[in-house]
């Protein structure tokens, strides 16, 4: 999807978001919102959001010299997940219709996305479990996934923040393990998982886990590394986590892409149909 206007005061959010994680002093993150303001004005709104995040972001490292401003967030919700793990699997292994289940912690946990919010604790992630637990999700959606899980031979499971990569372990224990390879970033960008974050979710016990080869939110293929790009062209299915992966492959009408993330904008709300904070799961 294109960059609209009200785009831009959340990517500015985010530069000064990340300049005050990599940095205190407050000279140096005024230099950095100075060179952003600067940089905005020359980008090209045909590309997507993420694409724009992604070379502010680029910008905010190379100033601030710091490679992974939220590399302490990021440990801190990967913990949190581990310690609240064993309470969840309880409610799948109790659930009437675990895929089901397993399918809104999924979503719960993509609330942990400091792309779209200031600052998180660790009680909102508890409010928003027990919201996703409750809420609307669409039958025939999660019908048809189930459908399609068993058919495919090769599924692609795109992640997204570290943290909610534990409360993804809850959907992918119930989906054919054998057939799945779990994917993270390249490189730091936000709080996205990296390799670091996924063996430190206890992902790579569980399946195989790929980088894309990229540092930008989303999946971006012309970022993407000629290895990644191959695999997402012959994967039967993709699972793919998180708003930013609507953003970046919204396009994309290949019939074979799920996206599951919870809706965080108006923008977003108003493409798929639904209200800010609602459960999205649909099928491109």
């Amino acid at each position: 999807m294109k960059t609209q206007l009200v785009c831009l005061p959340c990517i500015l959010r985010q530069a000064l978001d990340a300049a005050r994680f990599a940095t205190d002093d407050l000279n140096l993150q005024r230099e950095i919102l100075s060179e952003v303001m600067a940089e905005m004005a020359t980008l090209d709104y045909e590309k997507s959001p993420p694409y724009m995040a992604y070379i502010i972001h680029e910008l905010v490292r190379e100033k601030s010299g710091i490679k992974d401003p939220y590399r302490e967030v990021k440990h801190k919700f990967t913990m949190f997940g581990l310690e609240i793990y064993d309470e969840l699997k309880e409610i799948v292994n109790e659930s009437k219709h675990p895929l089901n289940t397993a399918i809104r912690l999924s979503i719960a946990g993509n609330i942990i996305d400091y792309g779209v919010f200031e600052n998180i604790s660790e009680a909102e992630v508890f409010v928003s479990i027990n919201k996703c637990l409750e809420a609307d999700l669409s039958i025939a959606n999660v019908n048809n996934l189930k459908n399609d899980l068993e058919k495919a031979n090769t599924i692609l499971f795109l992640g997204d923040n570290a943290g909610e990569t534990v409360l993804d372990r809850f959907l992918l224990e119930e989906m054919p393990l054998e057939k799945i390879t779990y994917v993270v970033k390249g490189s730091p960008i936000v709080n996205d998982a990296i390799m670091e974050d996924a063996k430190e979710a206890g992902l790579t016990d569980l399946l195989p886990v790929i980088d894309n080869g990229s540092n930008a939110q989303g999946t971006i293929l012309e970022l993407c590394s000629y290895e990644f790009n191959q695999i997402f062209n012959e994967a039967d299915l993709i699972i793919a986590k998180g708003q930013a992966h609507y953003e970046t492959m919204n396009d994309f009408q290949l019939g074979r892409i799920y996206h599951l993330f919870q809706a965080k904008c108006n923008v977003i709300a108003e493409e798929v149909g639904c209200n800010v904070g609602d459960m999205v799961i649909i099928k491109k």
